[in-house]
């Protein structure tokens, strides 16, 4: 069963948010975000942190679910108080920067400004 730890509703897709993909990188902001930064970033409303983020848990992106590696030391901090992470989707099993929330599984091939991501514990 799953546990939410945060859920939010997609509300747009920057015009270059894909152009982080060939990094393998998406950036998360809530539709707070200063409008200079919202072309790069998918935003999103209604997120609330309901706990820590931690390795082991998972997210769901865009239909496909992924398993958490690793999570900066501000990720959890940053998630709850600007809405706002990168997500990498590289598997590392440390963190590579405070902010950052690392992923098993694909680069989403499709970014939709529909639906929800959520992240989640079983």
């Amino acid at each position: 069963m799953r546990r939410i730890i945060w859920q939010a509703t997609i509300s747009s897709v920057g015009e270059n948010a894909a152009l982080f993909l060939s990094e393998k990188r998406l950036i998360l902001f809530s539709d707070n975000a200063p409008k200079d930064i919202r072309d790069y970033c998918i935003t999103h409303h209604d997120g609330e942190l309901i706990e820590p983020l931690s390795p082991h848990q998972k997210m769901e992106l865009f239909g496909i679910i992924y398993s958490i590696s690793a999570v900066g030391e501000v990720a959890s901090q940053n998630l709850k108080e600007l809405g706002h992470i990168t997500l990498l989707f590289d598997g590392a099993e440390k963190a590579e920067l405070p902010g950052t929330l690392h992923l098993i599984g694909p680069l989403p091939t499709a970014l939709s400004a529909q639906g929800n991501m959520t992240i989640f514990a079983e």
